[in-house]
């Protein structure tokens, strides 16, 4: 059973961020401001399970630790805090940055700007290690690599081209 309330056991705040900033990890490949390697090697960290360093995610995802800090700010926490990722990632507050097109966002076009965005999705479809998702009547391939035991029926999170996590 993986759905929200089972990750809040066993996700701690580091596995949880990279989690949700997994995908944004091959925008900096492109943007070259990280390389394939220390992609690759966020990716095994992540699907592994192995220790994943906080000082190292921050460096990486600088503008959303900016992001963090005054949400962890608001909600009087630490940025680590996991109520405070969460609160960011699934309280919509992602979303909120974007749309405001804050930092970057503000370079993007609307259609990459929506794929930045978080959506909560109905999986339509499952074939192999990808899933056809539907939100706001809008149906979608995204990567099932993250959440290889969803089922058709299920409910996700979607970020960028991966669903993320399954929702109870």
């Amino acid at each position: 059973m993986a759905g929200r309330e089972k990750t809040k056991e066993i996700l701690s705040p580091e596995r949880y961020f990279l989690l949700y900033a997994y995908p944004c990890s091959f925008v900096l490949v492109d943007l070259g401001k990280i390389s394939e390697e220390k992609r690759k090697e966020l990716e095994r960290k992540l699907l592994n399970n192995e220790p994943i360093n906080k000082k190292e995610l921050e460096k990486i995802f600088t503008a959303a630790f900016q992001r963090l800090k005054v949400i962890a700010e608001e909600m009087k926490k630490d940025y680590w805090d996991l109520e405070v990722i969460k609160e960011y990632f699934f309280g919509e507050k992602h979303n909120d940055f974007i749309n405001k097109q804050d930092g970057m966002y503000a370079e993007l076009g609307p259609t990459i700007r929506e794929l930045c965005k978080i959506h909560k999705a109905e999986v339509i479809e499952k074939r192999e290690n990808i899933l056809t998702v539907k939100y706001n009547g809008i149906a979608r391939n995204v990567f099932a690599t993250l959440t290889p035991q969803v089922k058709v029926g299920d409910k996700v999170t979607v970020h960028w081209a991966f669903a993320i996590e399954k929702m109870a």
